[in-house]
């Protein structure tokens, strides 16, 4: 059973802070490698991943997108989608600057 979306840290498993639905490029960093990812949805505490296999839930990940390195843990792991939590809740000029610095444009020089 899939638990992504549902928290029990508030009644009714609502989330603390609103996901902001994007289209990332990103890079997800394990001690076994190197995987690019799109991050396809990102909050304060964390961001939902998709790549074409994605690491077992508990797996730690370094989680790249543009100047921001993220630590990171795999909350939830599914058909090429996981959940991660940030080890350290981003602030909003973090979210900002790896919506800018995430945006595919950017990362294949087109803007």
């Amino acid at each position: 059973m899939r638990t992504f979306g549902k928290r029990v840290d508030l009644a009714g498993g609502r989330r603390r802070s609103a996901r902001q639905f994007v289209s990332l490029a990103a890079s997800a960093l394990t001690m076994n490698g190197r995987q690019s990812v799109l991050v396809e949805n990102v909050c304060s505490s964390g961001a939902r991943l998709r790549a074409r296999a994605v690491p077992n839930q508990g797996k730690e990940l370094m989680i790249r997108v543009g100047s921001l390195n993220l630590l990171s843990r795999v909350a939830w792991s599914g058909d090429r989608k996981c959940g991660i939590t940030f080890d350290a809740p981003l602030n909003q000029l973090d979210v900002i600057t790896l919506k800018k610095e995430g945006r595919w444009g950017t990362v294949m020089g087109v803007v």
